[in-house]
């Protein structure tokens, strides 16, 4: 194993990163580390690394680890408030170049900090070292034969997700692959030759959604954070090969499958001990000897079925109730596509994507009587069923592809009911939502008794928080201009909402094909690092 990749002699005038344009080989950027390394070594013994720049990551992260700092990786900036330590987060960095010799570096010692959500939502500070990252870079590139190969690595996320870092940055670096630091916003942009892909299966999902054809198709594609549904994988293997990666933030990869229906295989410096709950994990891929995971595995001659996590299983009026399992049995129903099922204020709750027939059948015979009708669908399965149901076009993902947890639970802990979501179109810095205001919402009580419509305040509050979700903005509220009423939106209305954002606002329109209900525009203050998809 080389002690670091810019110590391998193979690599020295080869090209490591692309930015903006501008090409630095391996010896340019050992040299501009050796420069910042000056004001580094006066900087705190924490820091924290917030860029969404991955040039700019690069160079933060390497001297950091070579001037001993402890690294802390953060995407979104309230997380800073669950750092109960003494740190100092990391500005600028010099793009000079000095012709000083790279200190010695302990690659067991400073540790690399993670924040996961887990099972739970709950943030979770996961630690590594520089060994653990290098260990794993090493056996994914001996794993594909990516050794000193003329690949160009893009990707679809920062490097501040442990994705981005361990295929991005550490597997590209160590194998002398070469790095475009460009994020990968839309399946276009995807047009390099001899090219990686790192994404998610969310970004991935939308390329056989518009039938999308790559100009220039990647030589590989690297999928992580959640499972890649197997008619996304194999609409996509027909176009390039495709690599898909069961693993976790605390244990690192685990193992991979490069067919769709086919098993995934374990790495093999992996080594699991599957129990009946859980599974054990020992890999120098992290930090403790043995990491526990929630996963209930089927090994069998290092091939693995993984038949669910055991972390989704909920106590309800003292029975115990699979999630996953329910899951299973509701999309045996043809008015669903998918869904996704959890436990919110002790009821199980559901949020499902409905089908095309399904989408039919509420519109013709409205929200309780679908509801109705799923309910009865899985009550032959199970004495315990969601009793409350939010309908939507898609399971919301994270920008590491995991299921949003957290935004999740906040549309089921709104009093206010949410319009169901039929459809939504996306485009560069515009979203436009195709929204059912059926005739159950409870902001139709109360407000003109005997005439309902949509009140404005209720138009205002859904701007502001699809918005939010879209675009990972924190809007408060208070913070509204040039609002325009023209015609009111009354109940079982099919109404579009078209969110556009500038650098400073986001334009917000209630609109039909023959009508135009609202519109205004609101400030909005963007506090993470890139855009949410």
């Amino acid at each position: 194993m080389t002690v670091n990749m810019f110590e391998n002699s193979e690599f020295e005038n080869k090209i490591a990163v692309r930015s903006n344009g501008v090409s630095y080989t391996y010896s340019d950027i050992k040299k501009i580390i050796s420069e910042n390394i000056k004001t580094f070594q006066n900087k705190k013994n924490n820091v924290v690394i917030l860029s969404g720049d991955n040039f700019k990551f690069i160079i933060q992260f390497f001297t950091s680890l070579y001037c001993g700092k402890n690294v802390y990786l953060i995407t979104d900036k309230t997380r800073l408030n669950d750092l109960n330590i003494d740190y100092e987060v990391l500005g600028d960095v010099s793009l000079n170049k000095s012709e000083n010799n790279l200190p010695q570096i302990d690659i067991m010692d400073p540790y690399v900090n993670f924040f996961t959500s887990g099972s739970s939502g709950k943030p979770k500070l996961i630690r590594k070292s520089l060994f653990n990252l290098m260990r794993e870079a090493e056996d994914i590139g001996k794993q594909f034969d990516f050794y000193n190969k003329d690949y160009t690595v893009i990707s679809t996320t920062t490097m501040c997700h442990l994705f981005g870092l361990t295929f991005h940055l550490m597997t590209a670096l160590y194998n002398g692959l070469t790095i475009d630091t460009k994020v990968i916003t839309y399946p276009e942009n995807a047009d390099l030759k001899n090219s990686i892909l790192v994404s998610t299966p969310t970004f991935l999902s939308t390329i056989p959604k518009f039938d999308f054809e790559f100009k220039i198709p990647p030589k590989y594609i690297i999928s992580a954070g959640s499972k890649l549904n197997e008619d996304v994988f194999e609409y996509i293997e027909k176009k390039s090969n495709i690599i898909e990666i069961y693993g976790s933030t605390e244990t690192g990869v685990m193992a991979n499958k490069t067919h769709y229906n086919a098993d995934f295989k374990l790495f093999d410096n992996v080594k699991l001990n599957c129990l009946e709950d859980k599974t054990e994990v020992i890999s120098d891929y992290f930090y403790e000897d043995i990491i526990t995971v929630n996963d209930k595995i089927e090994l069998k001659d290092r091939t693995l079925k993984i038949k669910n996590r055991t972390d989704r299983l909920f106590k309800i009026y003292e029975k115990r109730v699979s999630a996953d399992e329910l899951e299973m049995k509701l999309k045996t129903n043809e008015l669903v596509e998918k869904s996704y099922i959890t436990k919110n204020a002790e009821k199980l709750v559901c949020l499902c994507v409905l089908s095309d027939e399904g989408k039919d059948y509420l519109l013709k015979n409205g929200i309780n009587k679908i509801t109705k009708n799923l309910k009865q669908h899985l009550s032959k399965y199970s004495e315990i069923v969601p009793q409350r149901w939010k309908f939507v076009d898609e399971i919301p993902m994270n920008t590491m592809g995991k299921i949003d947890k957290t935004l999740i639970n906040k549309i089921f802990n709104v009093n206010l009911s949410l319009p169901v979501i039929l459809d939504r179109k996306i485009e560069k810095d515009m979203v436009t939502y195709k929204l059912f205001f059926y005739n159950q919402c409870n902001f139709f009580s109360g407000h003109f008794p005997k005439f309902k419509i949509v009140p404005g305040v209720v138009q205002l509050f859904i701007a502001k928080e699809f918005a939010n979700a879209h675009f990972n903005l924190e809007v408060g509220e208070g913070q509204w201009k040039r609002i325009k009423f023209s015609n009111i939106i009354e109940p079982d209305t099919i109404v579009n909402l078209r969110l556009e954002k500038s650098e400073k606002n986001v334009i917000y329109e209630y609109f039909s094909d023959t009508k135009k209900y609202s519109s205004g525009v609101f400030l909005c203050e963007n506090i993470f690092e890139g855009v949410l998809k």
